[in-house]
């Protein structure tokens, strides 16, 4: 089971995103659990997870994310803008499966 955080301005938009990976994750049968969090309640929530990945609206928070998240060993990435933007989620697991391959 791979864990996702997906750390965003408030969640509400993201859910879509969510459920897109998760129909994509269904598809290609991967197991696979995402939540989208703000960026205020992320923190209490990063040990529970694989992977934290940031909406491109809050990259101005990508360091103080990537400090937290290396305390505690999870990578992190930035999602690309166009994927965001076309909530593709196919696109974001495949960036996920990526980035836990190289860690």
């Amino acid at each position: 089971m791979i864990r996702v955080i997906i750390v965003c301005s408030w969640g509400m938009s993201t859910s879509l995103l969510v459920d897109s990976m998760l129909t994509a994750a269904k598809a290609s049968g991967h197991e696979l659990t995402v939540e989208a969090l703000s960026a205020g309640e992320y923190a209490g929530q990063i040990e529970m997870c694989d992977i934290i990945l940031i909406a491109p609206q809050i990259r101005h928070l990508r360091k103080s994310i990537e400090k937290l998240a290396a305390s505690v060993h999870k990578p992190v990435a930035l999602i690309e803008p166009f994927h965001y933007a076309t909530m593709n989620g196919q696109a974001v697991l495949e960036q996920t499966l990526r980035l836990l391959a190289t860690t």
